[in-house]
């Protein structure tokens, strides 16, 4: 599974694709992380990412029970 993250780049083509769109993207409420290429980017900060992980673990196993999450980020 993977989260909502942005560039600085791709905020800019979203706004223009999408513009007024519901879609939160202020970096004041985002954690800046660095890619492997040294880039940035805009990700949910760690508490929500870990409350979303542990909502999504158990809706999996509750309703899917032989399901596993292998990916997260």
């Amino acid at each position: 599974m993977i989260t909502h993250r942005f560039t600085d780049k791709s905020k800019a083509v979203l706004n223009g694709w999408y513009p007024g769109s519901g879609l939160p993207m202020e970096e004041a409420d985002r954690t800046r992380k660095l890619t492997k290429f040294g880039t940035g980017k805009w990700v949910l900060p760690r508490e929500e990412m870990a409350a979303m992980r542990r909502f999504m673990t158990e809706a999996l196993s509750s309703r899917l029970p032989r399901a596993r999450l292998l990916y997260w980020t």
